[in-house]
């Protein structure tokens, strides 16, 4: 008798647990039918259109942070519609407590720290490619495109509509994005989509489709139906202009014979849409100006940083281009084409003549990008003319996955044959001998062909990249090979993740980001999530990873690390990880670590090991006062090393913040090796007098050059994509350790004045 009420409770618990999982709108099952508006829709927040009345609802949203097994405490509702040129959204978020968390009005705000509802649309149903769509409570908007099925590059740019009105007990936002906005195929009836709202003062986030926990929300593979009742409406003519105008003053106190003074320049960039899906990007003298100069690092590695790309030209379909190889085995890495470094190590500018690039899909499994750019002489580096031209294919395959293929190839004009361009750019020689870098020397041309696939299962649990380029020139035919393997597996609790990567010593990627050749690297890390029942902690994990590298020839190992990390997130929203690992590194060319504080070298051939505790906390997000700090103490090389590293922020929402970010390295090494403490401080103030009114002051001080630059960033968004900027910027040598105030030192300045106008034709 016991038994058998046993297990009718148990059936009843089981009967519960279904009803639970059917409730919740489930991926690829839940389907939401649009219908088609003749009225006139205005966007002021209001939903007094008829269409909203009778439109479905897309509702029942599901928790994700802090649990993944409940309804949203606080729902929120969608409707939408089109007409013959827009797709319309209206958006409803209830909310039950006064005030929101924002950190300003500024556009392409930090998603975590921002209350916000987010759209994430995937028009072309390969759960691979998409759209993003954010907005704040105050209004303020946010886009970007979606890689690999979850990654979001906020980066992109491009013209859309919106209204926020703020109610008691809820914010409504109406939305208005133009189908020429995004790229489509209208042939498809079926568009996948996701909604998440990041609800940050109760730290709840919560989704449409249900999401566990262990995956990203932006996942399309979580994503629901939105049928068409017919053919999407065609974008129709899609032509935007966009020219500038811009007018300068440049003074080089170190150099006079660098000194530009004062002159104006235009020129344009242009979008024209060959199809729905694919997009023709044309630029001409384009001028990059106006973005925010690259956060300083304190680099104490032996090899090259990657900075990331913020060019505007560069990021529609940026993934199809940049994602050949692992990060550390790029054969594409636009940062290439119009920067350069100095004989010091400085970024400077080399002029883009003009490109043009293709990109987007052929038809519904097959996207193609076609890149060419010419870049001026700058006879001061002694740089000649360089082409740059890029192929890229990828063709969707089963479900999620894709195979790829690219091609990359530079050429140098006016180079004559056999000629070592060494003479034309000292700087290139020495980096060759230092093996920091894969851009040994430039000739005739440098060229990387590959082939790769990526594969992502449908249920989300197995992922992977398996890849294999070679690079050809007209001096260097052996080791240049690259190839690598990746897979992960990944369930509720625990995660399997293997990487091997080897590269010739005669792999030459002049094009892409390889900061160095000639090793076999492979890594192992298991990792195991816990979800307590803690009303403090959302979930922590344990991990494990170890890695090694060895030359080419696996004949010696170069590196070495094991490393165990356990990590917290609390449901207050910080967060803080504590990691303990023991290094090894053989040096394969003499180094100085502390330079140029001191010259002494740890030579070619020895090796050294060491252990290192590394801590990490970032604070609750939600107060006006907020910070993160990292810490470790451990061996370096044949010495000691301290760093204490962060950033202290303060907000007076809705209009700023003022923050510092700080670094700093106090380096012991062995007696006769010398000793360093290194510095890097970088205040910045950040003001948004309205949504469209945006002021940057930036400072970054970094004793290890001995530099303070000052970057002054004024922008007036008087239209949609189209603005009005006013920039300066200042280097010069502080009188002091830390000296903030321009003296006597100054090494360079410069003010931009520039129009930017998108102009849809």
């Amino acid at each position: 008798m016991k038994t058998y009420i046993l297990l009718i409770i148990l059936g009843f618990l089981l009967l519960g647990y279904q009803q639970n999982i059917t409730a919740q709108n489930q991926a690829q099952e839940t389907q939401y039918n649009l219908q088609k508006t003749k009225e006139n829709i205005v966007l002021d927040g209001e939903l007094n259109e008829t269409v909203w009345q009778i439109s479905e609802v897309a509702t029942n949203f599901q928790m994700n942070i802090p649990y993944d097994d409940r309804p949203a405490a606080m729902e929120s509702e969608v409707r939408m519609t089109y007409d013959e040129k827009n797709f319309y959204f209206a958006i409803i978020c209830f909310d039950g407590q006064d005030g929101y968390v924002v950190q300003s009005l500024r556009r392409d705000w930090d998603w975590p720290l921002n209350e916000n509802f987010s759209i994430y649309l995937d028009p072309y149903n390969d759960f691979t490619n998409g759209f993003s769509f954010g907005i704040t409570p105050y209004g303020v908007q946010r886009e970007g495109t979606i890689d690999e099925g979850t990654n979001v590059n906020e980066d992109w740019d491009n013209k859309w509509y919106s209204q926020v009105k703020r109610y008691d007990d809820k914010w409504v936002a109406e939305i208005a994005i133009p189908f020429k906005s995004i790229r489509y195929s209208n042939e498809n009836k079926v568009w996948n989509m996701q909604f998440f709202r990041n609800h940050l003062k109760r730290n709840e986030r919560s989704t449409w489709i249900a999401v566990p926990q262990q995956y990203t929300p932006s996942a399309l593979t979580f994503s629901g139906q939105i049928k068409w009742p017919e053919n999407p409406p065609p974008a129709g003519t899609n032509i935007s202009f966009i020219p500038y105008a811009l007018g300068n003053y440049d003074k080089n106190f170190v150099d006079p014979q660098q000194e530009k003074g004062l002159n104006a320049n235009a020129g344009f960039d242009a979008k024209i849409g060959l199809s729905p899906s694919l997009n023709l990007d044309l630029t001409v003298n384009p001028d990059f100006s106006q973005v925010e100069v690259d956060r300083q690092v304190i680099n104490l590695s032996r090899f090259e940083v990657q900075f990331p790309e913020r060019r505007q030209f560069f990021l529609e379909n940026a993934d199809l281009f940049s994602k050949f190889g692992f990060p550390q085995s790029r054969a594409f890495f636009s940062r290439r084409i119009g920067i350069t470094t100095d004989t010091l190590g400085r970024s400077e500018q080399v002029p883009i003549i003009g490109g043009a690039r293709m990109s987007g899909k052929l038809n519904e499994k097959l996207r193609i990008g076609v890149l060419n750019m010419l870049t001026d002489r700058r006879e001061d580096l002694q740089l000649p003319y360089q082409n740059y031209s890029v192929l890229a294919l990828q063709q969707n395959i089963f479900k999620r996955s894709n195979v790829a293929f690219v091609f990359a190839n530079k050429e140098n004009l006016g180079v004559e044959k056999g000629k070592d361009i060494s003479e034309y750019n000292p700087q290139v020689a020495r980096r060759e001998i230092q093996g920091t870098d894969t851009v040994t020397n430039y000739k005739l041309y440098n060229r990387v062909l590959g082939a790769e696939f990526n594969l992502f299962t449908e249920d989300t649990r197995w992922a992977g990249d398996f890849y294999y380029q070679r690079s050809f020139d007209d001096w260097n035919q052996n080791g240049t090979y690259n190839h690598g393997a990746f897979i992960r597996y990944q369930r509720r609790n625990y995660s399997l993740r293997w990487v091997h990567t080897a590269i010739g010593d005669g792999f030459n990627a002049e094009m892409g980001f390889v900061p160095r050749v000639g090793y076999n690297q492979g890594s192992f890390s298991p990792s195991y999530i816990f979800y307590p029942e803690n009303e403090k902690i959302i979930n922590h994990s344990i991990s494990f990873d170890l890695s090694y590298t060895s030359n080419s020839d696996f004949s010696r190992i170069t590196d070495r690390s094991f490393s165990l990390s356990h990590n917290f997130n609390f449901t207050n929203t910080s967060s803080a990880s504590i990691n303990l690992s023991r290094n090894y590194e053989y040096m394969f060319f003499d180094f100085s670590p502390i330079a140029p504080f001191n010259d002494s070298l740890l030579l070619r051939g020895t090796d050294y090991e060491w252990n290192v505790i590394q801590a990490n906390y970032i604070s609750d997000r939600r107060p006006l006062f907020n910070y993160d700090v990292s810490t470790s103490y451990g061996g370096f090389y044949n010495g000691m090393r301290f760093n204490l590293n962060g950033n202290i922020g303060y907000r007076f929402q809705p209009y700023g913040s003022f923050s510092i970010r700080y670094d700093f390295n106090s380096i012991q090494l062995a007696e006769g090796f010398g000793s360093a403490n290194f510095y890097l401080l970088g205040p910045r103030l950040d003001l948004t007098m309205t949504d469209a009114i945006f002021f940057t002051g930036f400072a970054q001080y970094n004793n290890r050059f001995d530099n303070v630059n000052y970057n002054l960033r004024f922008q007036w968004r008087f239209a949609p994509a189209s603005d009005i900027f006013l920039v300066y910027t200042e280097n010069f040598a502080p009188n002091g350790p830390v000296d903030f105030i321009p003296g006597d030192n100054t090494k360079n300045r410069a003010l931009v004045l520039k129009l930017t106008y998108w102009l849809n034709l």
